[in-house]
Formats: structure tokens, C-alpha cells, sequence
């Protein structure tokens, strides 16, 4: 009888250091054994994410317009302070996709028909690439001769832009989704504007700007309109749309 209740009374107060210790030491091994078994198992997971935000930022930008007849303000410019040069905290290969530009005003006049009058130029601290550059960034009014980031490599303007063919010179800009932007906060479509969970070193939201970004096409030959391309994000490998995440994540 008294074995039976030194039974229970062990079974009662659960484990012991020793037996925590050795559990956790499982799962540990266990984990290693994972990630050895699949080592693209974080990037991939990544592109997953990255192709579902991409997606349902897209559709709250449609559905903003529908139902409010803009598709929102307030948005990063994804360049530095002062609009002189390119966000300095984008990653290599985004950088080298984008240029700076400066709107003509019929193409600062279809920005704004489109309900974008604001942007943000964009500064940082050492440890914050990404979550408070809004907060410390500089509003500034879209009209003419105001710099903006535009997209200069022909392959993602052709991924983005689809199977419309523009009429004339083609401008494509891009803007950054930020926690300023109209669209996001508490009583908007979107209720926090997402950050990317980054795939490796090169995508730490501290030290590389790692939010998404909508593309618009600007075009047309005597009359100049824009119009919304969709979502992208940025990542260590560029420019990326929905499709090209999901490629990724099937390719690796």
C-alpha cells in the first residue's frame, strides 16, 4: 500500500530539474536533426510567408479603393532624408534594382487622381532599420519634381506589370507599407503594417529595411495615368512578387 501511494506522490509532483534538463535536451537534438534533414527549411518558410503577405496586402489595397476610392497615403518613399539618394538601409540587390527619380507633374498629378498626396522620406538609428523610420522620416507632398524610388530593372518591371502593355514611357514606383501609411492602424483595412520574417543574416529587420512595398505604373502618351501592379517584397535577393516568392519556395 505505502508503494502504490510513493507512486502516486511522484507521479503527482511532476519533474524534476534533472528530468526538465533532459527533455529540453531532446528537443534540442530533435531540432538539429530537423534542420540538418532540411537546411532550406527557414528560407523556405520565409517565402511561404512572404508570398501570403504579398497577396493579402494587395487585396486591402483593392479593397481600400472600392470602398474609399483611394489607395492610401502616407507611404515610405524608400529614400534617405532629404530624398537625395536611395534608403540607405535597403539590401544590396534591392538597391541595385531601384533609381531615384524626380515626378514630371503629369505623372505626380496621376500619383495624386490615385489618392497618394503624402510620403515619407526616410531616416534611421543604428539599431532600427525598419520599425520607426516612419515615426523620425520627413512628410513630403507628391507633386512635381518630388524624388521618388522608381523600379530600373527591366525583369521585375516585366514580373510586375504582368501582360498589360504600357502606352509611352513607363514609370514604375514603388513605395514602402508603413505604420504612417493611411491604410494601416486600428480602424483601416490594414491593422498593422507586416514585417518580413527574414531568411538569414541580410534580412534582420534592425539592419535592412523589411517591409513590403506597392508598385505602381505610371504611363500613356498625350494623357498620363497611374495605376496599382501589386504588392513586392524586399529581401537579400531583390525585388520579390507573390509568384516569384512561391517559385522560390517550391524551387528550393
Amino acid at each position: 500500500m505505502n508503494l502504490l501511494q510513493n507512486t502516486r506522490k511522484q507521479a503527482a509532483r511532476g519533474l524534476t530539474l534533472i528530468e526538465l534538463v533532459v527533455v529540453l535536451a531532446i528537443l534540442v537534438a530533435l531540432v538539429g536533426l530537423v534542420l540538418a534533414f532540411f537546411p532550406g527549411l527557414l528560407s523556405r518558410a520565409s517565402k511561404s510567408t512572404s508570398a501570403t503577405s504579398i497577396q493579402d496586402i494587395a487585396k486591402a489595397v483593392q479593397i481600400n479603393y472600392s470602398t474609399q476610392l483611394t489607395y492610401g497615403s502616407g507611404y515610405d518613399s524608400l529614400l534617405n532624408a532629404g530624398g537625395a539618394t536611395l534608403y540607405s538601409n535597403l539590401t544590396a540587390n534591392v538597391s541595385a534594382q531601384l533609381t531615384r527619380d524626380t515626378l514630371v507633374a503629369a505623372d505626380a498629378a496621376a500619383l495624386s487622381a490615385l489618392g497618394i498626396k503624402n510620403i515619407y522620406h526616410m531616416t534611421s538609428t543604428a539599431t532600427d532599420a525598419t520599425f520607426n523610420v516612419t515615426q523620425t522620416g520627413t512628410v513630403v507632398q507628391v507633386t512635381t519634381s518630388v524624388p521618388v524610388a522608381t523600379i530600373s530593372n527591366t525583369t521585375v518591371q516585366n514580373t510586375v506589370r504582368g501582360n498589360y502593355t504600357p502606352q509611352g514611357t513607363a514609370v514604375y514606383v514603388v513605395f514602402g507599407v508603413n505604420k504612417g501609411a493611411t491604410i494601416v492602424g486600428s480602424n483601416s483595412i490594414l491593422q498593422d503594417a507586416p514585417v518580413r520574417a527574414g531568411a538569414d543574416a541580410n534580412e534582420n529587420p534592425t539592419t535592412s529595411y523589411q517591409r513590403y512595398g506597392l508598385v505602381f505604373l505610371i504611363d500613356g502618351t498625350t494623357t498620363r495615368t497611374a495605376r496599382f501592379l501589386g504588392a513586392v517584397a524586399f529581401g537579400s535577393a531583390g525585388i520579390t512578387t507573390a509568384e516569384g516568392s512561391l517559385q522560390g519556395y517550391y524551387g528550393n
